[in-house]
């Protein structure tokens, strides 16, 4: 077959797979509109390394996709051969200049010399970027609209297929935690946790909008890095400097770096990474915190009156022990910039205890403290939420099942596994001729009353139990038994209903499966039995041994995971003073 013929067969499989990948995905008109009006003139940098052919396409895709915008193309090159600059030159217009230098400088000093020509703010862009409608108004309209300390903001970059090659910088910390790797490599662009915008670790040197007010800030990146880390290093200067890094994936370009690139490096790849540790290792590699550092404790509008009820427990335990505690709420989901300075300068471990505040507690600990995530009871594993997860957080998870499912959503691990449980109220005397139904479709209801009328009692219907009213409105009426039906992720709720004096029934739930017994402190079924309900709802409400040893067994394990919650959460806390991040 010629060659021209394979050529055509394989760009045609490509655009099969790149139209598959990026189905749906599409420019944000909301995001236009505002770039017609309130566009601001860029300075598009390139740097250039005989990559001619693939110059004019990325040139032709800028023409293209910013016919609307005001802009100037400057073109550095680094090849510093004659032919090359010659055919360099001949790209020049009103909008495109060219730079050709006389000795070769590397990435990073050849995008400064660019740099240093800019008379706007600055889109850093690589020789082998294929640009896509949006991408500019999406970049603009999130350092200027979201946030006034974005200075940087990286898009979402795809291989020619429509994979992704890039969606946001993240520490290897445990994969090879000498290196920063690309988020979601591979993935098709359509995955959703690629698709949640938000601050950013640092930046793609590939592709980044730089406000003229963050460059001043910031100024041009540090050339002693020959190739590899100078972007990673620019983008931690920034939040040094002040201004934040973010990652919107709004903004989609198509980057024909290698797909097959690995950690394998050559000699100039080390020679940067060695640079690059001597002046960040003391932020990622080494971080710890003293031993008498400060705790906070973080909640939002995610956490129910039960966890934090427990989130206190833990802090008053903490306290007992002469530690400097301090709980905070935080009332929606945004970032809460005083609560950030706030912890930022108190400089210890910082507990985010559900995802509405995961970003305010990551930004207050960029430049000193340690984040630490402690997994929420939070059966709805949502994109937003699962984007939030980062890898400088430690984990503390509830469940084995909770481990297994953070290491399976991303690439990071539980540093420790708490369960969690409150403190129970006394065990209370003989219990009234009444079922509580908890969390119940109609169906389910009817199975329920079925069973507890055949044996003389009535029914209480409670949709779910989240909050301390909750919990007591149940306990109040002393019920023989509990049905639970809610799905839960953490032990909190059963573990709670398990201590007011009932029996506990609920169908059998793998994510407890360590914490709820059958026929220790629960009543378990298999809710593809037809009879499975029945007979345990039966157990329950006539054999009064079985009753009084569930009841009796729910109450002593409720007290003693509450006592193994406290100890376990401060041996945690207490180690992140010697092992944290390192």
């Amino acid at each position: 077959m010629p060659e021209r013929v394979k050529s055509a067969v394989r760009d045609a499989r490509i655009e099969r797979s790149y139209s598959r990948n990026t189905a749906g995905v599409a420019a944000s008109p909301d995001m236009q509109r505002w770039f017609r009006a309130h566009g601001r003139p860029v300075s598009i940098v390139i740097p250039s390394y005989n990559d001619v052919a693939l110059l004019t396409v990325a040139l032709r895709s800028i023409e293209e996709t910013l016919q609307e915008a005001d802009y100037e193309v400057i073109i550095v090159d680094d090849y510093i051969d004659p032919g090359v600059g010659a055919q360099l030159r001949a790209f020049e217009s009103d909008r495109v200049r060219v730079i050709l230098k006389d000795r070769r400088l590397g990435f990073a000093g050849t995008v400064n010399v660019g740099m240093a020509e800019a008379r706007h703010d600055i889109v850093l862009l690589n020789s082998d970027i294929v640009a896509k409608p949006g991408w500019l108004e999406a970049l603009q309209h999130s350092a200027y609209e979201i946030d006034p300390a974005i200075g940087m903001v990286s898009p979402k970059l795809v291989y020619p297929d429509g994979r992704i090659q890039y969606a946001g910088t993240y520490w290897a910390r445990l994969l090879a935690p000498q290196w920063f790797g690309h988020l979601h490599v591979g993935s098709p662009a359509t995955r959703p946790t690629a698709n949640v915008a938000g601050y950013n670790t640092s930046i793609s040197g590939a592709c980044v909008y730089i406000t003229r007010a963050a460059f001043d800030a910031v100024g041009v990146l540090d050339d002693e890095f020959w190739l590899g880390f100078e972007d990673v290093d620019y983008g931690l200067r920034a939040w040094d400097a002040g201004w934040r890094c973010y990652y919107q994936p709004a903004a989609m370009l198509v980057h024909h770096e290698s797909a097959s690139r690995g950690y394998s490096q050559g000699h100039r790849e080390l020679a940067s990474m060695r640079r690059f540790w001597r002046r960040w290792q003391s932020r990622f590699l080494t971080r710890s915190l003293d031993a008498a550092a400060p705790v906070d404790i973080v909640l939002g509008p995610a956490s129910g009156g039960l966890w934090r009820r427990y989130a206190q427990s833990l802090a008053d335990h903490l306290r007992g022990g002469g530690r400097d505690v301090a709980v905070h709420i935080a009332e929606g989901a945004s970032p809460h910039e005083d609560l950030i300075a706030a912890l930022a300068a108190r400089g210890g471990a910082v507990v985010a205890c559900d995802w509405t505040v995961a970003e305010t507690v990551w930004l207050a600990t960029r430049r000193a403290g340690v984040p630490v995530y402690l997994l929420p009871d939070q059966p709805d594993l949502q994109a937003q939420i699962v984007a939030g997860y980062r890898s400088e957080f430690d984990y503390i998870a509830p469940t084995r099942w909770a481990q297994r499912q953070l290491q399976a959503e991303t690439a990071w691990e539980v540093t420790r596994r708490v369960a969690p449980a409150v403190e129970p109220a006394p065990l209370p005397g003989d219990a009234e001729k009444v079922v509580v139904c908890v969390g119940a479709s109609p169906q389910q209801s009817d199975a329920v009353t079925q069973v507890a009328a055949a044996h003389g009692h009535t029914v209480m219907h409670v949709a779910e139990v989240r909050t301390e009213a909750d919990l007591a409105a149940v306990a109040d009426a002393r019920p023989r038994a509990v049905v639970d039906w809610c799905q839960s992720t953490t032990p909190l709720v059963p573990t709670s209903l398990m201590s007011i004096g009932a029996a506990y029934v609920a169908p059998i739930d793998p994510a407890l499966t360590h914490d709820v017994l059958d026929g220790y402190n629960a009543l378990l079924f298999d809710p593809r039995d037809s009879d499975g309900l029945t007979r345990a709802l039966t157990d329950a409400l006539t054999r009064d041994d079985t009753w009084s040893e569930l009841r009796e067994n729910g109450h002593s394990w409720a007290r003693q995971r509450a006592r193994a919650a406290r100890e376990a959460f401060a041996a945690a806390v207490g180690s992140f003073a010697s092992d944290a991040l390192a």
